[in-house]
């Protein structure tokens, strides 16, 4: 079976790619959540890239389910602020 897709009680695993872009300050903090969600493994985690005026990407890769991936994402995203972002998408 591939690494991209392993299977476990809750279903296939697959790799995310997420990406965040906002206040540099949020980067650890949405790191930390993605990384403590509920059937969210994080694997790897690039530098934060300046894209400035105090904002960074930052690049991540997890592992979950679908449905886990979204719901760390869309919980992450409720609390962010104005001008920020995260994006999934298949690794």
């Amino acid at each position: 079976m591939s690494r991209a897709a392993r299977v476990c009680d809750a279903g296939a695993v697959n790799v995310h790619r997420i990406r965040f872009e906002g206040p540099t300050a949020l980067a650890v903090g949405v790191a930390t959540a993605l990384a403590d969600a509920d059937g969210v493994d994080l694997t790897s985690s690039a530098s934060p890239t300046a894209l400035g005026d105090g904002a960074v990407a930052l690049e991540m890769v997890v592992e979950a389910t679908d449905d886990d991936a979204a719901a760390a994402v869309d919980a992450i995203r409720r609390d962010l602020p104005a001008g920020a972002s995260i994006e999934r998408s298949p690794g």
